[in-house]
């Protein structure tokens, strides 16, 4: 029964992508946006965790009906995202360089110093498209990503990826691999915003106190690099903004847990004032506060 499920949702996802790459890019954008809308309407409970947050995150700053104007277009743009991501064959890596736009000065610096350096970017914009931007720019790229459990579903994912020039490198084998790429002075990409379920490090993260992940600071006082912290913020369908924190170097205290925190606290302030800007581009639907 898995197998024949699995087959299902595989020809279901290659119609989809079928549909996402016959129309324009403004069309395709509209598709993204109906499905978000249609999202929006059916996952209750997702809306529900989202408008939560957002309360809970900026208190009185918005109205009921403007929060609910913003959940929409959160799932709007994960819609978005959705089928950006399946048109990755058809834009190739030509059209990733054509939508982005951003400073790459952090990644240059890293990489004259030849021990590579880390991306740590969050569920905001497309997130998709900010790696394979780097990828498509011609820097040496590979992406931490977890496996999913259809495994047609998840080559044809990973396909989209190494079509934009990027590496993947499995969460099962990450610790290995990334020190690896490092050591080649390649790029790593981590995505680092949800809930860390165990050994997170705790720090408030819009005023509240929430689990973060401290892979991405550990792996980089290890192989002395920097952490980069970046986000894509969306402007238009044909058009997205990527937006650079400071490299982030270890400290090098000699107490490599507080140097951990001094670096997971720093990209994660970075974070928060790029969704304090922009709330309605980042996945509030995540259950992010968990302590």
């Amino acid at each position: 029964m898995a197998k024949l499920s699995h087959h299902v949702e595989y020809l279901a996802t290659r119609f989809g992508i079928a549909v996402a790459n016959l129309l324009s890019p403004r069309a395709a954008d509209r598709l993204g946006a109906g499905l978000g809308d249609l999202a929006y309407l059916m996952l209750t409970s997702r809306q529900r965790i989202a408008m939560e947050n957002l309360r809970r995150a900026f208190g009185d700053r918005y109205s009921e009906p403007e929060l609910q104007q913003i959940t929409r277009r959160v799932f709007q743009n994960i819609g978005r995202t959705l089928v950006e991501f399946a048109r990755f064959g058809k834009i190739k890596a030509e059209g990733a360089r054509s939508l982005v736009a951003g400073d790459l000065t952090g990644v240059e610096q890293a990489r004259a110093k030849g021990n590579g350096g880390i991306i740590v970017t969050a569920h905001f914009g497309n997130w998709e498209l900010l790696g394979a931007w780097f990828g498509a720019m011609g820097y040496p790229m590979d992406f931490l990503v977890g496996r999913q459990h259809n495994q047609k579903v998840d080559d044809l994912l990973i396909g989209f990826r190494r079509e934009m020039g990027v590496g993947i490198i499995p969460l099962a084998t990450s610790t290995r691999q990334v020190f690896k790429a490092l050591k080649a002075n390649r790029i790593t990409g981590l995505v680092s915003d949800q809930h860390a379920s165990s050994g997170g490090v705790r720090l408030e993260f819009f005023g509240r106190p929430a689990a973060t992940p401290r892979g991405p600071a550990l792996f980089a006082i290890r192989a002395n690099c920097p952490l980069l912290p970046y986000m894509l913020r969306r402007e238009s369908f044909d058009r997205h903004v990527a937006m650079a924190g400071e490299p982030i170097y270890p400290p090098n205290s000699g107490d490599e847990e507080a140097d951990i925190r001094t670096m997971t606290e720093q990209y994660t302030g970075f974070f928060e004032n790029c969704i304090r800007q922009f709330p309605d581009q980042w996945m509030w639907t995540h259950r992010r506060w968990k302590l």
